[in-house]
């Protein structure tokens, strides 16, 4: 099949009709019709059947559409790729993608800080998972991403922004620091088995040679903080998570303290530009302020001071 058939085809079983299909792909009826019959010849059978006024798929282009679809997604992938090649040389628009964690928190400020210098530019943020920050900058649809943990995969480098700390979260809890031994499996929260997180405190209850079977497992940080805000648990997250909400526990450190590191992820092959390197300028100076404000939490917890407000 030649790409022009595979597009009247896909077009046809998308929509149901060849009028449809003709109008989707912006050509005339009759055009569409004879591309379809010279599919059909090529291929040596039917594609569709007449059934009351409609056009049927065969058993054969039942079993061949899997193999369309898929070439669509490729071509929808590449048009992706050349649409961000023709925009994103300008300089004067930036995609990028973050953590949910730090979506909730830090970034809003970098962006608000970002749109009061430079007001002209477009920025567009994303909030998803490490795994797919890391899908759609080598898709080239982002410019890039902030991210936990180390993501060592080809084609992309990473820029370390700050060790973040880690905190407990636990309702019936009020002064740190916490010992990990110290904390009740039976309430424990858990992130799922590929958040950064999720490895360092596995790895510790591991080494006490703890088996522990959250009863409640979940994808995000916030989310497992909500859920200790209702009393259903404890779990350990990201500091930023813990400050953002001042309804949520009182976060604890921990004994002896755990961090996760944040860094930038970008393409090896993509030069980051001057806008670029202003906004990670700005929250090279959020961490900072941030993380500030977390030392005093700390200092807070060793001489028994009420917290530090949220961030």
């Amino acid at each position: 099949m030649r790409l022009r058939h595979i597009e009247v085809f896909y077009s046809i079983m998308a929509t149901g009709s060849l009028r449809k299909a003709a109008e989707v792909l912006n050509v005339s009826q009759p055009a569409a019709s004879k591309v379809l019959r010279h599919a059909e010849q090529s291929l040596g059978f039917a594609l569709f059947e007449r059934a009351g006024g409609r056009l049927v798929p065969t058993r054969e282009a039942e079993i061949i559409i899997p193999r369309v679809n898929y070439i669509f997604e490729q071509m929808s992938s590449l048009k992706r790729l050349t649409d961000n090649l023709r925009l994103g040389r300008g300089g004067h628009e930036l995609h990028i993608g973050c953590v949910p964690s730090l979506g909730l928190s830090i970034v809003p400020r970098v962006i608000q800080r970002y749109r009061e210098s430079v007001p002209g530019n477009f920025l567009t943020v994303d909030a998803m998972h490490g795994a797919d920050i890391v899908s759609r900058l080598q898709k080239h649809d982002l410019d890039f991403g902030i991210v936990f943990g180390e993501h060592r995969t080809s084609g992309l480098q990473s820029q370390k922004i700050a060790d973040v700390p880690l905190v407990l979260l636990d309702a019936t809890l009020t002064k740190g620091p916490v010992r990990i031994e110290d904390i009740d499996p039976e309430r424990w929260i858990g992130l799922s088995d590929n958040d950064p997180t999720a490895w360092a405190v596995g790895s510790v209850w591991r080494r006490l040679g703890h088996e522990v079977a959250p009863a409640i497992r979940v994808r995000t940080h916030y989310m497992a903080a909500e859920l200790t805000k209702l009393g259903i648990g404890s779990t350990i997250v990201d500091a930023f998570t813990a400050l953002h909400d001042p309804e949520l526990p009182t976060p604890l450190m921990l004994d002896p303290p755990m961090s996760v590191e944040c860094s930038v992820l970008f393409r090896e092959d993509y030069a980051i530009g001057k806008i670029a390197q202003h906004l990670l300028t700005i929250l090279r100076e959020e961490f900072a302020t941030m993380l500030t404000r977390l030392d005093a939490l700390g200092r807070n917890e060793d001489s028994g001071h009420a917290p530090v407000s949220p961030l």
